[in-house]
């Protein structure tokens, strides 16, 4: 049943959320108050068995608080407070939101949820991995840029994993696309070491330059001059300086010789060069997702769940490799020994899931359910 709390219950839940708004609490509940009852009097017209939940209306409330009166001086919040059409608006719209976004919050169809293996399983891992990373220094890209890009993969593959459990396979596609643009540069950078890694920063500077964005205008001429000297040796033109800026980096790896077709690009270049090249297929489709074609409109979303699944499984594989490397190189023996423990008991356990929907996917294809 409905509750509406008691001033004193809506201040405690202030003071624990938004201390700062404790100086505003009797509007506050005046305005809570007044939108209980509005939305009740709607709930009951509409849907009798809907409970209101004062926690998210509170929540709700404090939003809008705290947006509409952090820029005001004492004065001004007050003449705001005592103004009853601002009043009268914010629980109209506070009403509103709570209403619109429990009620009758759209939500996608759902094919999975956060606590199945396949999803849990995977998020418990990458949950201890990024805590594992947090535990070392970042952003000095000098330094720590393997580790900025190991951070910004957990990220990213967290955010697919969630999509996915909302609902939402294509753009969890999408989002797996820059994960394997994040993971090429990561298995590159790991193989290569020094060499990659030092033009890459170099390549990082250039861009900059490309975007004028040094504040130093006469080292930001001499790096433009040192661009155009590349590309020359390389015998590029001006109208190639992007994909020299993005992707010249390469050329300082002699294996880039090696590679037929090299190009200066992903799917030629550097997906190649970190061996991921017959993931151009899918990552061809994950492309044709992002510039809105037919394909992401009329999407089968059992088809792009699995697809999406089982290439995050794989792309996690490949960056944990890359992780069990940097880690074991910052560690002792002990922390050595508690990661490969955990890795035997819940690595296996993903290898297994897998496995397992590999063969839900091909039975998908094939119309089957066993």
């Amino acid at each position: 049943m409905s509750k509406l709390l008691t001033k004193e219950e809506v201040s405690n839940l202030v003071n624990r959320i938004e201390p700062r708004q404790m100086k505003n609490i009797d509007f506050i509940y005046e305005i809570y108050n007044d939108a209980f009852e509005g939305v009740g009097e709607m709930k009951n017209e509409l849907s009798p068995t809907f409970e209101v939940n004062s926690i998210d209306l509170i929540f709700y409330l404090l939003g809008e608080m705290v947006y509409s009166t952090s820029p005001l001086k004492d004065e001004d919040l007050d003449k705001f407070k005592s103004n009853k059409a601002y009043k009268e608006s914010m629980t109209s719209v506070v009403a509103d939101k709570y209403l619109s976004l429990s009620l009758y919050n759209h939500r996608e169809q759902k094919l999975t949820n956060e606590y199945l293996p396949p999803i849990s399983s995977l998020e418990l891992y990458l949950n201890l991995m990024s805590n594992i990373v947090s535990r070392y220094k970042r952003n000095n890209p000098r330094s720590t840029l393997i580790v900025d890009l190991l951070t910004k993969s957990l990220s990213i593959a967290r955010c697919t994993l969630k999509l996915l459990c909302e609902g939402y396979e294509t753009e969890a596609l999408s989002m797996w696309r820059t994960l394997h643009e994040c993971e090429s540069i990561l298995i590159v950078l790991d193989k290569y070491q020094d060499i990659a890694i030092n033009a890459y920063l170099k390549h990082m500077e250039y861009g900059i330059v490309y975007k004028d964005g040094l504040p130093d205008k006469e080292r930001q001429n001499a790096l433009f001059a040192q661009i155009k000297k590349e590309m020359a040796e390389h015998e590029l033109k001006s109208k190639d300086m992007k994909k020299f800026i993005e992707y010249g980096w390469l050329y300082a790896i002699e294996d880039y010789k090696n590679i037929p077709e090299f190009k200066l690009n992903f799917r030629d270049g550097l997906e190649k060069m970190a061996g991921l090249h017959k993931y151009s297929g899918i990552y061809m489709t994950s492309s044709e997702i992002l510039h809105s074609t037919p394909l992401l409109i009329y999407s089968n979303k059992a088809y792009f769940y699995y697809l999406t699944l089982l290439n995050l499984y794989e792309s996690f594989f490949r960056i944990e490799v890359v992780f069990q490397s940097l880690f074991f190189s910052l560690v002792d023996k002990e922390g050595k020994t508690r990661y490969l423990e955990m890795r035997k008991l819940y690595h296996s356990q993903l290898v297994s899931i897998h496995r397992r929907e590999i063969i839900m996917f091909e039975n998908m294809k094939k119309g089957t359910t066993k």
